[in-house]
């Protein structure tokens, strides 16, 4: 029977030498030249990504028309946006806790396609009370899949250019996003709100290829001391390199990295180690929950019903927002390894509440003075929204790392099925202005806790930011 050392000298063309260890599985993935394997990881879970984003905002573009069809009290509305946060509550932490058990790319695949099957069935809805049903199921899924794939896709890359290789996957969610939004103003008028889900449902397909088409995280592999099933994932991204390999460095030092602290339990979440950090992703998830479903979700309701605009450029309006939200994450995307994650956050949030606070003091102005400001604090909060999936799984160690990423989704969800309830209370009382000032406040004080209690994570070896 040929030994892990027999198979790791075989491959000493590609400078792999000796046993295989944590340390040598982290120096092997740190010396990882960009690679065909990492770009299909990145377009294959990209993809679930994309249609995480598609299938949360394509409510937004159905709803107009779900009201009319079912005769939906305010009330309603909020209740069929809040319902499928529920879900994605649940997923938020059942999913990261399935990968941190069962591995990553398993519970990727899991996950959409619990979110493909069910954006089908949508589609086939007969009432109001299926379709709530339905989103909340789909909701598991949509909860789960973000956190992983971002715990994934930071544990593939190297520390050298991370935040830049991460958000340049995690853009694809924001894409999502405006491709729900600009697909659903021309699909909805012409081919009815149910065209939507089923185009949601193609992520089923991943459920069926995903695991035989991109190797597990390497890091989780090693953590749970599955050391040959380790060494045969990185061997898949080095098989991948073009041309070859850089030596690997002493893995002496990365065996120490991985070493110096005692595995985590999710306990320590809350422990004095990683409290602050805790704190701190908290209120950033919460703010991007807050803004995007209190918000968002509610754009082309607030622009037909409050200012009468015509469903079409009510579509149209929200779609300019979802732009600006895709150019501000490319521009977080080439700026977040040279500035740093904690001062992009900052000032994208401190922007996002400055707009936020115009729309509410020029509520009375035109549809698209308030639409600018809209999209404006939009575009504002993709910035740190995105960071987000990069910064997060950066605090935490491997064995917590996808759970710390899903309390982080979770509190995103909280927020998610309390804010489209607010909106919805202060329209029916006439006083939106209100409702822009609490939306306001959000991310200001978000700003201030990540200010203060985040650390800063640029061009560090994630086994360096374990507290």
């Amino acid at each position: 029977m040929r030994t892990i050392d027999n198979t790791i000298a075989e491959r000493s063309g590609a400078g792999v030498f000796g046993p295989v260890t944590r340390g040598s599985i982290i120096a092997r993935l740190e010396r990882l030249p960009k690679n065909a394997m990492q770009v299909r990881a990145r377009i294959l879970i990209g993809l679930a990504t994309f249609f995480d984003g598609f299938d949360v905002i394509a409510i937004a573009a159905t709803l107009p028309v779900l009201i009319a069809k079912w005769h939906l009290t305010p009330w309603e509305i909020g209740f069929l946006i809040g319902s499928g946060s529920v879900g994605q509550l649940i997923g938020a932490f059942v999913f990261p806790w399935y990968a941190e058990r069962h591995g990553r790319v398993r519970a990727i695949a899991l996950s959409s396609g619990i979110i493909g099957i069910t954006s089908i069935a949508c589609g086939f809805a007969p009432t109001f009370a299926a379709f709530v049903v339905l989103r909340v199921i789909q909701g598991l899924g949509l909860g789960g899949e973000l956190p992983v794939a971002a715990t994934y896709i930071n544990e593939i890359s190297r520390a050298h250019g991370r935040g830049r290789f991460v958000l340049l996957y995690e853009i694809v969610f924001p894409v999502g996003l405006l491709a729900s939004n600009a697909l659903g103003a021309w699909i909805v008028p012409r081919f009815g709100w149910q065209a939507m889900y089923f185009i949601g449902g193609i992520p089923l397909i991943l459920f069926f290829v995903l695991r035989k088409l991109v190797p597990e995280s390497p890091r989780w592999l090693a953590e749970r001391e599955r050391m040959a099933d380790a060494d045969a994932a990185v061997h898949a991204f080095e098989r991948a390199a073009k041309g070859p390999l850089p030596p690997v460095a002493d893995s002496a030092e990365f065996e120490a990295m991985a070493n110096r602290h005692p595995k985590r339990r999710m306990g320590d979440l809350f422990g004095p180690a990683y409290l602050k950090r805790t704190l701190a992703v908290a209120m950033l998830w919460i703010t991007c929950g807050f803004i995007q479903y209190g918000l968002s979700t509610w754009l082309p309701t607030i622009y037909r019903t409050v200012y009468h605009a015509p469903l079409q450029l009510a579509l149209n309006l929200a779609v300019a927002a979802s732009v600006l939200g895709v150019l501000g994450s490319l521009t977080c995307a080439l700026l977040v390894d040279k500035v740093g994650r904690k001062p992009i956050i900052n000032l994208s949030f401190v922007a996002c509440a400055i707009s936020l606070l115009l729309a509410g003091v020029l509520h009375d102005s035109s549809v698209y003075v308030v639409a600018t400001c809209c999209a404006l604090s939009l575009g504002f909060l993709a910035c740190g929204f995105i960071t987000a999936y990069v910064y997060t799984p950066e605090l935490y160690p491997t064995s917590i790392r996808a759970m710390g990423c899903g309390v982080g989704g979770a509190w995103l969800k909280v927020a998610a099925i309390f804010a489209p309830a607010i909106v919805s209370k202060t329209m029916i009382g006439g006083n939106l202005q209100f409702a822009f000032y609490i939306l306001a406040a959000v991310p200001f004080l978000a700003a201030v806790a990540v200010h203060f209690l985040g650390i800063e994570t640029k061009g560090k070896v994630l086994e360096q930011l374990e507290a």
